[in-house]
Formats: C-alpha cells, structure tokens, sequence
C-alpha cells in the first residue's frame, strides 16, 4: 500500500475518537455514504494486522511486535476500541481536501458522541515509531 500519492503528495487519515456511547448514527452514516466512506475500529485494524502478519509469517519486525503487543494490553484495547479511522474507497489514506471536507462535514453533526475528530499525515516524522523495546 502507497501513503503518498504518484507526486509523492503526503496522505491524510481522519479518526474519530468517541464515547462508549457511540453507534451508528444516520446522519453520519449519511455523511460517509457521500464520501464512500466507512469506519474502522482502530482496534480491530490493529487485529487484523497482527492475522496478518502472522498468516504471511512476517512477525520479526518492530511494528508487528508492538501492535500485538497493543492488542493484548486490556487498558490500550479499551483505548483503541473508542478509536475509528475513516476509509475513503476503502483506502486508509487519502489527499488533504476530501480529509478536510469529511471533518467539515463531521463537525457539523455536532454529535455528542465524538469527542474529537483528528487529521493524521503519513510523514514518519509525525507519527510514533515503535519504541525501541521492540526493535
């Protein structure tokens, strides 16, 4: 999978970081049928990649270690199951202004089960890195 763009043009992710009340809501449902668009619990993202490399036999790398790691930390589960990434035509990145637009639109709703709404880039600078007890 590419997280740039033929230009090497740096790619966007939204994530919604929700209540425990949160479930489906036809506004915003609505909102991502426009775009789409659906929603990812980070966490089982982070359960589906761990299968993943464990079926390809690719489990001797730090970013594999650290999900599994993660998937199997009950306080980190509880953190990254009120975690939704959102997909654009089933892409986990995208370009800037359809990133932009989705939280313009998503603000909007003013629903009171997303407690904040959050734009990701994928320049390795701005995201963490596994820490070095996984190296």
């Amino acid at each position: 999978m590419s997280y740039y763009t033929d230009h090497g043009e740096v790619l966007y992710q939204i994530r919604l970081n929700v209540t425990d009340e949160f479930n489906d809501n036809d506004q915003l449902n609505n909102l991502l049928d426009e775009y789409d668009a659906s929603l990812m619990c980070q966490f089982d993202a982070f359960v589906f990649f761990v299968r993943e490399c464990e079926n390809k036999k690719e489990t001797d790398n730090p970013l594999y270690k650290w999900t599994k790691d993660t998937v199997e930390n009950d306080e980190k589960k509880t953190k990254y199951k009120n975690i939704y990434s959102i997909y654009v035509n089933k892409q986990q990145v995208y370009k800037e202004n359809k990133a932009d637009s989705l939280i313009k639109g998503i603000k909007e709703l003013n629903l009171n089960t997303i407690k904040s709404v959050d734009k990701f880039d994928t320049q390795p600078k701005n995201n963490p890195q596994p820490p070095k007890k996984f190296k």
